[in-house]
């Protein structure tokens, strides 16, 4: 039987003009996402997306707009078989400089949603950042 583990994490977007730009950073496998990680007791998946979006890249105003997705797969760790579920917020922040966590980030930076959507590489990420940059648009009507 798996190992069961919950992560949360946000698409960060920030207004600029009359348009926005989108966080994305390089994890540790060199490959660009947005800020995640494990969810802490009793912390709530909301609370962790804020904490690691402050953590991973130093936004400390992150706030939550919605939920725009989930992802659930199986990894092995240690020869651990894991079943992870990831919780996806739609965040804003007016913070544009960023602290990136050089432990665990190895680049990150603003993009256009044109410019994330080309660079995102986890498959399932492609379909919820699509949706999340629809959302924010709709919300933010730009």
């Amino acid at each position: 039987m798996a190992k069961r583990e919950f992560s949360s994490g946000g698409i960060v977007a920030r207004k600029s003009g009359n348009s926005f730009c989108v966080l994305l950073i390089k994890d540790s496998y060199g490959r660009w996402t947005w800020p995640k990680g494990n969810i802490d007791k009793p912390e709530s998946s909301e609370d962790a997306a804020i904490r690691e979006i402050a953590e991973e890249v130093g936004i400390k105003d992150a706030e939550i707009l919605e939920r725009v997705g989930e992802t659930q797969y199986f990894y092995k760790l240690h020869n651990i078989l894991r079943f992870k579920t990831v919780y996806i917020y739609l965040c804003e922040t007016k913070q544009s400089k960023l602290k990136l966590q050089k432990s665990e980030i190895t680049d990150g930076g603003w993009f256009t949603p044109r410019e994330a959507l080309e660079r995102i590489e986890y498959k399932v990420a492609i379909y919820i950042l699509m949706n999340a940059v629809k959302r924010y648009s709709s919300i933010k009507k730009l």
